[in-house]
């Protein structure tokens, strides 16, 4: 493969950029997407976090949403490819994906998670940048709905790794307003807005032997490696997830032919995974309702329920505030900081189940 360039979106380049992708758009039809954010700051009291993803999908939703219905996108990577597996280049000796950057994200004021904000800086993600050069969401969420990727009937395949946050985040800022109040409602709209063609790779591997942990691990499992950027860098993790993905699907589903191994993906098998989030698993419901004809939700209407993140009477103060006031950091996961009500969670769980 020639070299391949992330390139780095701002408010200055942003509309020349998103020139460039529509007509990538035209011949390549497969996208990944990663975001960086500032991390997870609600979660149920006495779950540690890594154990959230074990959570029970309509619990792991409440969770979901609180947590990014009250933070701010920090970074966003795009990564297509064509049927040969080709990134677009444009007629140059240089290959390329997306990394956009976002002004959203206010380090010294928002809610964030400090262990997070550390990593991402050692990562070289640089905030202060972010807030003076960095892209609006609303203009990137006007532009991307010009775009063409976006739509029920999408022709683009969409892939993601524990893509949950990502695609939330995303529709965030796309629907500029807060979530929909439950899982079924979110999952309705994630079709609305990318369409059927919608693969977790971490939610396909568990049905194949040999592939666990986080993508980097994945990734050195398959053979596959990083061939630009740092990882947690959304361009750079874009793009080896699009390549994890294109090896996985060599490696596990293809269909076999007289000669051995064709060139096809099993389609029945694929097909029984899209539109399938890891931990958000809704046991085929959802595509039962939505084989039954049920009407899907145009997700850019009004009528969606808010969360008032406020109801626990909580004044959010950041790390940095405190910090810079002379203040003991407070551990945002130590009791009484919790806004996750598990009594609304059971009670939805009843109504999805």
């Amino acid at each position: 493969m020639d070299s391949v360039v992330v390139r780095k979106v701002w408010k200055e380049n942003l509309v020349k950029e998103f020139e460039l992708l529509k007509v990538a758009l035209r011949s390549h039809r497969m996208v990944s997407i990663d975001t960086e954010f500032p991390g997870v700051v609600y979660r149920p009291p006495n779950v540690d976090g890594h154990d959230l993803g074990k959570l029970p999908p309509n619990w792991n939703y409440q969770v979901i949403r609180d947590n990014v219905n009250s933070t701010n996108i920090i970074q966003l990577g795009l990564a297509l490819c064509d049927d040969k597996g080709c990134l677009p280049d444009f007629g140059t000796k240089s290959q390329y994906v997306w990394e956009f950057n976002f002004k959203d994200f206010d380090v010294y004021n928002d809610l964030q998670n400090p262990e997070s904000i550390e990593l991402l800086e050692r990562q070289g993600i640089d905030f202060d940048k972010n807030l003076k050069e960095g892209i609006d969401s609303a203009d990137f969420a006007a532009l991307m709905l010009k775009s063409g990727l976006l739509g029920n009937h999408s022709a683009f395949t969409w892939v993601t790794f524990h893509g949950a946050y990502d695609i939330a985040h995303l529709m965030k800022i796309l629907i500029r307003r807060p979530l929909p109040y439950d899982l079924t409602g979110f999952m309705i709209m994630v079709q609305s807005i990318f369409g059927k063609r919608l693969f977790d790779l971490k939610h396909m591997m568990k049905f194949c032997d040999g592939l666990y942990g986080g993508l980097e691990k994945v990734a050195n499992a398959l053979g596959v490696q990083r061939l630009a950027g740092k990882s947690h860098q959304a361009g750079s993790d874009t793009l080896l997830t699009l390549q994890t993905f294109k090896k996985f699907l060599d490696v596990y589903f293809k269909e076999q032919n007289n000669g051995g191994l064709g060139v096809r993906h099993n389609g029945h098998l694929l097909t029984r995974m899209q539109c399938v989030l890891h931990g958000l698993e809704l046991n085929n419901g959802f595509h039962q309702s939505n084989n039954a004809g049920l009407k899907i939700i145009n997700p850019f209407s009004h009528g969606f329920h808010r969360l008032n993140l406020n109801s626990a009477g909580l004044k959010m103060i950041t790390p940095r505030q405190l910090n810079s006031a002379g203040l003991k950091m407070i551990n945002p996961f130590s009791h009484g900081f919790h806004v996750i009500n598990l009594n609304l969670c059971r009670q939805t769980s009843a109504i999805c189940n």
